[in-house]
């Protein structure tokens, strides 16, 4: 591994930690809840089934994130980590710094 990517090993750890204890998170609150059509109203009923919508919605990225973490961390002791997929040129590491997942210099993510 790269000297200067221990620090982001670090970050991509806690970040995998975060996001784990999130999908753990939502995942309690998603669980399926039976509605009573009798006790509740119908507005109430549609309440229920955006917020569990949203909660799936959430979860997917989180899950999503939690792999491109993984991967992130597989990657770190690659020539190729840090390197943009594009142009081939290094990622600035401000960049890598704030997501470490991240695959792509600036220069090529704009354009």
């Amino acid at each position: 591994m790269k000297k200067n990517f221990k620090d982001i090993e670090l970050i991509i750890k806690n970040e995998l930690r975060i996001t784990f204890n999130a999908i753990k998170t939502i995942e309690t609150k998603t669980k399926i809840v039976d509605l009573d059509q009798q006790l509740i109203g119908r507005l109430s009923r549609m309440d229920s089934i955006i917020d569990k919508e949203m909660s799936v919605a959430k979860l997917e990225r989180q899950k999503l994130r939690l792999n491109q973490l993984e991967e992130a961390l597989k990657n770190l002791e690659s020539e190729d980590f840090g390197v943009c997929i594009d142009c081939g040129e290094d990622i600035e590491f401000q960049r890598i710094k704030s997501n470490p997942a991240v695959k792509k210099c600036f220069d090529c993510m704009k354009g």
